[in-house]
């Protein structure tokens, strides 16, 4: 059985590419795997100009689909529609966030703290992940190595965090990564060669960001610059790093 390699991946797919970091991914697997047909979902057409654009330019290779997550009968049928296009997926990435947005900011003390605005945060960062994990796990599962990705954040540390604040962002990254750790173990146990991986991206400037990059010191990198980094960490550290959480640079970071 190979071991996981980027640049000979056959099929990809790629869960929130209609703008940000997810097209960004799309973008450089379109160089870095000339190989790989890529299926890209999208979730607002008003948003996805530029990967409809990417789509026509690349029509044998890129394939996008209007998929919305908030619905779980969402997931079977998206499942299936991959399937009657390829037999496997190589790599998938999730790379749908959720910070803030017209309504919710993010908390910065309890006074803050309202349900609406958790459960949005969990429902968007953290349910996501284990559902496609469950309803892709066939497609993943064959014989080569594949990766099960998602873009997590590293102030959902535990160990590291020593501001508080943020409590919905915080919570629901700290979750997914405990969904990733679990879905790496059952994979595991089910004879599943897929490496399942958390990953920080880094403070990349998009939608999600830009609120806040003007008071951050933190190294502030552009979202083709974030694809990069993630891809890298992926093609490093897919035949090993299975159930870890790494930095966009490579380190592993605390739970």
């Amino acid at each position: 059985m190979n071991k996981f390699n980027l640049p000979k991946i056959h099929s990809t797919l790629i869960i929130g590419a209609g703008h940000g970091i997810g097209l960004s991914l799309v973008e450089s697997l379109l160089d870095r795997a000339p190989e790989a047909r890529i299926f890209a979902s999208y979730r607002d057409a008003t948003r996805s100009n530029k990967l409809m654009a990417l789509a026509k330019q690349f029509s044998s290779r890129l394939k996008t689909y209007q998929w919305d997550p908030n619905s779980e009968n969402n997931y079977k049928s998206f499942a299936e529609k991959i399937e009657a296009e390829t037999q496997h997926i190589d790599l998938l990435i999730n790379s749908i966030g959720f910070l803030h947005n017209s309504e919710f900011k993010p908390e910065k003390s309890l006074r803050d703290v309202n349900m609406d605005q958790l459960m949005e945060s969990f429902r968007v960062n953290s349910v996501v992940t284990p559902l496609l994990a469950r309803y892709f796990f066939h497609l993943l599962r064959h014989d080569q190595q594949s990766c099960f990705a998602s873009i997590s954040a590293k102030v959902g540390s535990i160990e590291d965090n020593q501001l508080g604040g943020w409590y919905g962002y915080r919570a629901s990254k700290a979750a997914l990564n405990m969904f990733l750790k679990n879905i790496s173990l059952e994979f595991k146990r089910r004879n599943c060669n897929t490496s399942v991986l958390s990953i920080h991206p880094g403070t990349t400037i998009t939608e999600l960001s830009e609120p806040f990059i003007a008071r951050t010191k933190l190294k502030l990198h552009k979202p083709e610059e974030t694809a990069t980094n993630i891809l890298n960490v992926i093609d490093r550290e897919a035949a090993t790093g299975s159930g870890k959480f790494f930095s966009w640079d490579g380190k592993e970071l605390p739970w």
